[in-house]
């Protein structure tokens, strides 16, 4: 009846998709990926993944293949300015070099990756764990019940086409979302804030540069919100800029005289020489893209879960969208994981929903309040979307076309009427955070928390997580097995429970042990201590574990294996049978057995 059975269909081969693949596969869940296009586009987009973003891909293997594929644009020095051109004055400059202070709380930095580079990593990866990636290929239609979904995909080469019976569909399909849509998922936020063109060009910049290392580069010409980035090397460039598809501009309006000309007048020099380059194998030059910010209502409906771009969108500024799909597709993996090889309940997979739509909501919302600074005009006036007064976001202007009720979230609360119109969700999302705390320090709340404190605020600074219930494990440096790592290395293959060399600590591991036995359910406890101490199997070479995680010397903590603390226990057990229906209720509860 059926062509073929994976236990997992994702739609969608940009870097939520191919994530997902890669990190369901090393699992060893069955994965068939479809993506319509032929290929991925000669276009950087993001250009960069943030720490928490490497520390997920450490767990995988990709290190040294991102590493290897770095960016042109991380040279030293890299700065983020402002002007009205690029040889004018500048109005506004920051380092675009990650603060040196990140390293105290996490052992990865940025990965400076240009996306079509990382989607090449992604889909080697993948396709070495098992994965079944499959391009110019699309999805004709899906429907799903209690026991699965059904989907009819088409070869776009040959026109053959397949029926695919999988246990779940994970929709990475973009911001359009025909998944989304098929399922009637709303969406609320500020709605389409404006229309962008892009393109790549050719020209020695030197002149106008004046020896700056040109990161990223905010113009008010043509229009303000045209933006210029580094490429690939010097001579290089990506050129983007508002267009007003909503007056019936097209992109078919941009050939390469007008392209070349609107080049010309960002950088401010008339006679400068310009080659368009094309940006996809059929020879298009110039693409068109949507600058939004929309979140779901819902980040699934029954069997179908939407990750990336299909669940939320945000503005580039503060370079947090691509790492927030990553997160996504994360924390959905291992769920998927558990329930597939019956370690847990369907419940599990709500949380899902529970945990990344209020993170989804507090990201785009810190975006937002970025992008409103960046285009402030030169005398403090908010500048809008291409600082068009009367346009999309702009002085005295309506809301896009497509803009949405901010708060239809489920659970929600309408922002303070003073309060950026944002993610909607509750008023906290709208004020500023530090940037790491949006980046390491978001906190989930769930029944697969069953620790968490239902007061943690949307975030906290990732010095300040203490090992609370809810939040990413700490960072400390350790010893393990004669080398040198982090107490991150040890999450990612089922549950970690970390304790002391104490008898307190091998009460609460042999509890571990048994409960898990009984589940049947992956996990294993780690015993942490200082070089001093007999029986440390980690050794921690600054601080205390304990303290780090907010527990005395005879307490556990329950790290799950997306990395968050699941639960604590602050001090020892009673007895060693307490300890043992202890964690067992803790693992039943986190995984709705």
């Amino acid at each position: 009846m059926y062509d073929e059975n994976p236990a997992v269909l994702i739609v969608g081969g940009g870097l939520a998709g191919l994530s997902s693949a890669v990190f369901l596969a090393a699992r060893d869940v069955p994965v068939v990926l479809v993506e319509k296009h032929a290929g991925t586009m000669v276009h950087p987009r993001a250009r960069s993944i943030n720490p928490r973003s490497v520390e997920l891909f450490d767990q995988f293997g990709l290190l040294p293949k991102v590493r290897e594929h770095r960016s042109y644009s991380s040279r030293p020095g890299g700065l983020l300015f402002r002007g009205e051109t690029l040889a004018g004055m500048e109005v506004f400059r920051s380092p675009l070099d990650p603060p040196s202070t990140v390293g105290r709380v996490t052992p990865q930095p940025w990965a400076p990756i240009d996306q079509d580079k990382l989607e090449t990593v992604l889909r080697e990866r993948a396709e070495e764990l098992g994965a079944d990636i499959r391009f110019a290929t699309e999805l004709v239609s899906f429907e799903q019940d209690e026991e699965g979904v059904t989907a009819l995909i088409r070869d776009r080469v040959s026109g053959a086409e397949k029926t695919v019976r999988a246990g779940h569909l994970v929709a990475a399909d973009g911001n359009r979302s025909p998944v989304r849509t098929a399922l009637g998922i709303g969406l609320h936020g500020r709605g389409l804030i404006g229309s962008t063109m892009t393109l790549v060009f050719e020209a020695d910049l030197s002149e106008p540069l004046r020896g700056r290392q040109l990161g990223v580069c905010h113009l008010d010409r043509p229009v303000t919100g045209t933006v210029l980035l580094q490429h690939d090397g010097e001579r290089r460039w990506v050129f983007s800029m508002p267009y007003r598809p909503e007056d019936g501009e097209t992109l078919a309006d941009f050939d390469d005289e007008r392209c070349v000309a609107l080049v010309r007048e960002a950088i401010g020099v008339p006679d400068l020489e310009v080659t368009i380059v094309p940006q996809l194998s059929d020879g298009t030059k110039v693409l068109g893209y949507e600058l939004a910010a929309r979140v779901a209502d819902r980040f699934g409906e029954g069997r179908v879960l939407l990750v990336g771009d299909s669940a939320h969108v945000m503005p580039p500024t503060g370079a947090f969208g691509a790492s927030t799909g990553l997160a996504d597709a994360h924390n959905l993996a291992w769920k998927l994981a558990a329930v597939h090889h019956k370690e847990a309940g369907p419940a599990l997979l709500d949380t899902y929903d529970a945990e990344r739509r209020p993170v989804a909501e507090l990201t785009v919302a810190q975006a937002l309040l970025q992008m409103e600074r960046r285009t402030k005009t030169s005398d403090g006036k908010p500048g809008g979307f291409g600082g068009r007064p009367g346009g999309p976001g702009g002085p005295g202007g309506k809301p896009g076309p497509d803009a949405v009720k901010p708060a239809a979230a489920e659970g929600g609360t309408a922002p303070a009427e003073d309060a950026p119109d944002a993610g909607g969700g509750d008023a906290s999302y709208f004020k500023p955070y530090e940037y790491y705390s949006t980046v390491l320090g978001y906190c989930y709340r769930s029944t697969a928390v069953p620790g968490a404190d239902p007061e943690l605020p949307p975030a906290l600074p990732p010095g300040e997580l203490g090992g609370r219930p809810g939040t990413r494990a700490p960072h400390l440096p350790v010893d393990r097995d004669g080398a040198e790592g982090s107490t991150l290395d040890l999450y990612g293959d089922g549950f970690a429970l970390l304790v002391g060399t104490s008898l307190a600590g091998d009460r609460w591991a042999d509890a571990l042990e048994t409960a898990a036995a009984r589940l049947g359910v992956t996990a294993r406890s780690r015993r942490l201590g200082a070089a001093a101490e007999t029986g440390a199997e980690v050794v921690t070479r600054e601080g205390s574990w304990a303290e780090a995680h907010g527990v005395g010397a005879g307490g556990a903590v329950l790290v799950r294996p997306d990395g968050f603390v699941a639960w604590r226990a602050e001090g020892p057990a009673g007895t060693s049978q307490q300890a043992t229906e202890e964690v067992e209720r803790v693992l039943r509860e986190v995984l709705d057995r």
